[in-house]
C-alpha cells in the first residue's frame, strides 16, 4: 500500500517564491529551457524558481516607475551592453569597463538631459524642504554633487545591509507592500548580482 505523504512534507521550493499554487502549461524551445535549466542552477534555484523570478521581474519590475526613470534605466542598460561588447569583460569584474561604462552612462545623461545654462535652478521641492533646514546641511541639499554623494551612499548602505528574503521574517505581501516601493527580493536580487558576501562586501 502506498504511503500518503503528510502534509508540508514534500521537497521544500530552492527559491524566494512561497504558495506556489497556481499552474501555466507553456511549451519552449530546447534551447530557452537549456537556459533557464543553467541560470536556475547558478542562482541556486529549482526551475520553477528561477522561471517565476523572470516572469515577475519583466512583469512587477517597472509598473510604478515613472516614464523618464524607465527610460534611463534602458540607457544604462543599452549603454553597459554597447561597452562590454567593445572591451569583453563586465563593469563588475574589470575597472577599465567600469570606469568606460560611468563615464558613457554618463555622457548620455549630459546630452539628452536638459540644457544647462548658467546657475542650476533649484526644483521646487528642494527649496520648498531645505527652507527651514540649517543652513548646512540645506547646502548639502542645494547642490548636486552633495545630494548625489547623499543619495548614493544610503543606496550603498540599503543593498549592503541586505539578507535572502527566506532569512528575513515574512512580509504580508511580496508584490503589494505600500510603504517599500522596492520589494525584499529587488534588494537582494541586487545584493546577490553584485557578488557580495554576508557581510555585504566584494
Amino acid at each position: 500500500m502506498a504511503r500518503k505523504r503528510a502534509p508540508g512534507g514534500g521537497r521544500k521550493p530552492a527559491g524566494e517564491f512561497k504558495g506556489k499554487s497556481a499552474t501555466i502549461t507553456t511549451r519552449v524551445t530546447p534551447t530557452t529551457r537549456a537556459a533557464l535549466e543553467q541560470a536556475a542552477i547558478a542562482n541556486g534555484r529549482s526551475l520553477s524558481q528561477e522561471i517565476e523570478s523572470r516572469l515577475a521581474e519583466s512583469t512587477y519590475a517597472d509598473r510604478d516607475r515613472a516614464k523618464p526613470v524607465r527610460t534611463l534605466g534602458e540607457l544604462a542598460k543599452t549603454v553597459a551592453e554597447d561597452v562590454e561588447q567593445i572591451t569583453g569583460t563586465n563593469w563588475l569584474v574589470h575597472p577599465f569597463t567600469a570606469e568606460t561604462t560611468r563615464s558613457a552612462i554618463d555622457r548620455v545623461l549630459f546630452h539628452f538631459g536638459p540644457r544647462r545654462d548658467g546657475e542650476i535652478p533649484l526644483p521646487a521641492r528642494i527649496q520648498e524642504s531645505t527652507r527651514l533646514m540649517p543652513s548646512e546641511m540645506a547646502e548639502n541639499y542645494r547642490r548636486p554633487l552633495s545630494l548625489a554623494l547623499m543619495v548614493a551612499t544610503m543606496r550603498i548602505a540599503w543593498i549592503e545591509r541586505a539578507r535572502r528574503p527566506d532569512e528575513n521574517p515574512p512580509l504580508p505581501d511580496i508584490w503589494d507592500d505600500p510603504f517599500r516601493p522596492d520589494p525584499t527580493w529587488r534588494r537582494w536580487r541586487l545584493f546577490q548580482d553584485l557578488g557580495l558576501n554576508r557581510e555585504g562586501q566584494k
